[in-house]
């Protein structure tokens, strides 16, 4: 979920070079405030796992926006048992602030112009990226829990991002790019047991809409989590 910044706050130095805006003399450094996950939802999906009956471990403070490890660390019975990534689906927003030696600071907020595909997609591979920080011989369950905030998601957008397979020409930057998102995606589906898709486009709180177990051994799971019923297993299509 997070690049490398700290405390949220981000520098561009790009003002800096241009420095003369009409009659005003911009201070060197433009400060980017990013609005990464929704920190209610993270405390939600707590709540769910404690529902279910598990023990929630929170590894970090969910106020702070940038972290290279999961979110939660699930318990039962008071042994270790999961590791859950919680991530919020929505258009990612943030605030340009730029300074002025002879005005007020200047402030816009700007919204990210990627596709909807390429939202969902980033945040499974920042996700599975998490998870094997934490978990890298996968000796626990790895659990994803994606809640969407976002009108233009879906279920079948994610399972479109979920078939994308590497390219075979990596001739172009681009297309190296997208052959590493997609090798990554494939580690999704490796080392990611369980995904449950909640929705949260239009409403408050969050609901259950369905579920992807990714390996056969984790169809146990539906009967000691609640609300996954066979009716909101999601069914992927098979590689091409």
């Amino acid at each position: 979920m997070k690049p490398n910044l700290k405390n949220g706050v981000g520098k561009d130095n790009s003002a800096s070079s241009s420095p003369m805006t009409g009659r005003s003399r911009i201070l060197p450094g433009a400060f980017v405030h990013r609005r990464g996950e929704v920190e209610k939802d993270e405390h939600f999906v707590a709540d769910f796992w404690r529902r279910s009956g598990f023990e929630v471990e929170l590894i970090e403070d969910p106020g702070e926006r940038f972290s290279r490890l999961p979110d939660l660390l699930l318990s039962r019975k008071g042994a270790r048992w999961a590791y859950c990534e919680v991530k919020t689906i929505w258009r990612h927003s943030w605030t340009v602030r730029i300074l002025h030696d002879d005005r007020p600071a200047e402030e816009r907020r700007e919204l990210s112009d990627k596709p909807v595909s390429e939202r969902v997609e980033g945040d499974l591979v920042t996700a599975i990226r998490q998870l094997h920080a934490a978990n890298p011989n996968h000796s626990m369950l790895n659990i994803v829990v994606l809640i969407n905030r976002d009108p233009e998601a879906s279920i079948d957008v994610l399972k479109k991002v979920l078939a994308t397979r590497p390219s075979s020409s990596l001739r172009t930057l681009k297309a190296r790019m997208h052959a590493r998102s997609a090798e990554e995606i494939q580690q999704f589906q490796r080392e990611v047991d369980l995904c449950i898709w909640m929705d949260a486009s239009g409403a408050e709180e969050p609901s259950l809409k369905g579920y992807i177990l990714f390996r056969s051994g984790a169809r146990d799971l539906t009967g000691e989590i609640a609300g996954l019923s066979s009716g909101k297993l999601i069914s992927l299509e098979p590689a091409a």
